[in-house]
């Protein structure tokens, strides 16, 4: 949306193709997902699963701790279908419009997801706060929560990196 170029369309295999199915959509939540996964995520057999919802959760009036508990079904969901799936846990991603209290919620939400990646074989947490170049002001269009053309360029070379070995199978 805004014009802005899928992440989809530019996270491309070694053969040159896409390599990537979005199945998010706009203003969900976890709750969400968990309702969609048997449809979402279940008929593609991921052998990769890029996994991320905080970003709508208080808009919810979901605590962190309620966010992760919804997004751990998924996880153990996909898990049980697919053992082998290599998963990718994300934190919420920076805002231009961030504010202590969501900084805090994004926290105590990481903690928990990087506490489970810890635990879980196969599994990596992602903390988009920890890639310095999308915290720029400049890289969001006027909403402050949505990246410009320049921060989803940035986004997706982030994701190039983490996601190389896996790429390289497609």
């Amino acid at each position: 949306h805004y014009g802005i170029k899928p992440l989809r369309e530019v996270l491309l295999g070694k053969s040159g193709q896409p390599c990537a199915i979005n199945r998010g959509f706009g203003s969900s939540c976890a709750e969400h997902q968990l309702y969609y996964y048997p449809r979402m995520v279940r008929p593609l057999a991921p052998s990769v699963l890029v996994y991320a919802t905080m970003g709508n959760m208080a808009a919810f009036g979901y605590t962190p701790e309620e966010t992760w508990a919804l997004e751990e079904r998924v996880l153990t969901y996909t898990r049980t279908d697919f053992p082998d799936c290599k998963l990718f846990v994300l934190g919420p991603n920076p805002r231009k419009t961030n504010t202590k209290e969501r900084l805090e919620a994004a926290s105590a939400h990481n903690a928990l997801a990087r506490a489970f990646a810890k635990a879980t074989p196969h599994c990596v947490f992602v903390d988009p706060y920890e890639y310095t170049p999308l915290l720029d002001e400049s890289l969001f269009i006027e909403d402050g929560v949505h990246f410009n053309q320049r921060g989803y360029d940035l986004y997706a070379e982030h994701f190039r990196e983490i996601l190389k070995e896996e790429r390289a199978r497609f």
